[in-house]
């Protein structure tokens, strides 16, 4: 093997082995007709480890932007949306949204991660109403300060245990 032909096989493997990528998303999130202000919103790899990549809230009207970049080895990224809602009328109405902890989580298109450090084409989520459960969501809540209680994950609602004695 020539000298030249190491080089372009040595360069090829180095392109192909590690290149930077890039996604952005942005929304609207209300709680049913109001603008829904000041919710967390993060984007993740699906395949990292720690595969946190940018986190923001949205602003007073609901809105929200948020792009991230990401030099991966050899495979195209797996972007996720994560948002954590506080936007429940049967929460608000028994004092539950302090308790629990809502997460909705939407996979971005493949079509929509960039080759580059730029974002040159966004995920539109459009307008979301975060009042409504939502297909990919799950709940974690903290024991209320008056009865027990549980997680169920799957249905995302909190299980009152029976109160000892009664």
């Amino acid at each position: 093997m020539s000298s030249s032909s190491f080089i372009v096989v040595f360069l090829f493997i180095d392109i192909v082995t590690s290149f930077t990528q890039s996604v952005g998303v942005k929304g609207v999130l209300t709680c049913g007709n109001s603008p829904l202000p000041d919710i967390e919103i993060s984007l993740w790899e699906n395949y990292l480890p720690d595969g946190g990549l940018a986190t923001t809230k949205s602003d007073g009207s609901g809105r929200f932007s948020l792009s991230a970049s990401l030099d991966s080895p050899s495979f195209l990224i797996s972007p996720l949306l994560r948002i954590f809602p506080h936007c429940n009328s049967d929460q608000t109405m028994l004092r539950l949204n302090e308790l629990c902890q809502r997460e909705a989580t939407y996979q971005i298109p493949s079509s929509f991660v960039n080759i580059g450090s730029m974002v040159f084409e966004w995920y539109d989520m459009g307008r979301m109403n975060m009042e409504v459960r939502q297909v990919n969501e799950r709940a974690e809540c903290s024991p209320s300060p008056f009865q027990g209680s549980e997680t169920s994950e799957r249905e995302g609602r909190v299980l009152a245990q029976s109160i000892p004695g009664k």
